[in-house]
């Protein structure tokens, strides 16, 4: 039996909605339900949460910087781990503390699958949900607001930050991104994800040491994954991305995995609950 520590983020303060600080709590459920004969995969839990008191930017970085303290420790630690969110605000944290552990953090890579670019600003928001902000914080590009909420002095390489699902997105993040050179494949242009995928490992294997994949479920189309925050159409199907995560099951450089934005409230029939056990059993079970 595998043992994979895994840290829940129990907190929604990034996004709009008040219920994916409950997905570690469902996941965990979920796990259970299955007969420990039948378990080859065992998730070790933590939890963090917010602060109830101070500015909702305070908070965030104390939880950021909570985060960060157990994959950093796991990073150093040369130890496989998970990270289920919270809105995406948590990869400020997870990432953060990831390059915070690693003696050479400019030989990090990091696969980002998200309908959306994440990569506003205060500047640039339109909304001011900061869940649409990690990539900037990752990249350097942070203005000073959303800089205090990260806990990291190093940042991504742009060279080592792959973008894949895209479909919604601003002008003003797209420029970011662009302005850096960063790799973005849009959904449009995936026919399939399975060589997609590898072809992006492959790639960010030639230069980093260790690589991080953190998945916002709304790169999943909505008739596959109902429960998410910002559900965008014409995304990756669910049967795809489960065999692309299966072809790089436990790959020797790929150190962790995040999922991020479930929302319950959206789900049908735990439809998305479900496909959340089965891209980490995807990734982290026992092949045959």
């Amino acid at each position: 039996m595998t043992l994979l520590p895994t840290l829940g983020v129990a907190s929604c303060l990034g996004g709009p909605m008040r219920t994916c600080g409950h997905a570690a709590d469902m996941l965990y459920d979920e796990f259970a339900r299955q007969a420990a004969e039948r378990q080859c995969l065992q998730l070790q839990w933590h939890r963090v949460y917010p602060d109830h008191h101070g500015l909702k930017e305070e908070k965030l970085a104390k939880l950021n910087q909570s985060i960060s303290r157990f994959t950093r420790y796991w990073t150093e630690q040369n130890q496989a781990f998970l990270v289920i969110g919270g809105d995406h605000s948590c990869a400020l944290g997870t990432w953060g503390g990831v390059l915070n552990g690693l003696q050479q953090p400019g030989k990090f890579g990091l696969i980002w699958l998200d309908a959306h670019m994440d990569a506003h600003t205060f500047a640039t928001s339109p909304s001011g949900n900061i869940h649409g902000m990690p990539l900037a914080a990752l990249l350097g590009r942070a203005d000073k607001k959303l800089a205090a909420m990260y806990p990291s002095s190093d940042f991504i390489k742009p060279e080592n930050l792959i973008l894949i699902g895209v479909r919604s997105y601003e002008p003003q993040e797209y420029a970011l991104l662009k302005q850096a050179a960063v790799n973005i494949i849009f959904a449009e242009q995936i026919d399939r994800l399975a060589p997609v995928l590898m072809k992006a490992v492959d790639k960010l294997s030639l230069s980093c040491q260790v690589i991080g994949i953190s998945i916002d479920l709304d790169v999943i189309d909505p008739a596959d994954a109902p429960g998410v925050e910002t559900p965008v159409q014409d995304g990756i199907k669910a049967i795809e991305l489960l065999e692309a995560l299966s072809l790089i099951n436990r790959h020797p450089k790929i150190l962790g995995l995040e999922i991020s934005e479930f929302n319950p409230e959206n789900d049908s029939e735990n439809k998305t609950l479900h496909l959340m056990k089965a891209i980490i059993e995807a990734f982290y079970g026992e092949t045959l």
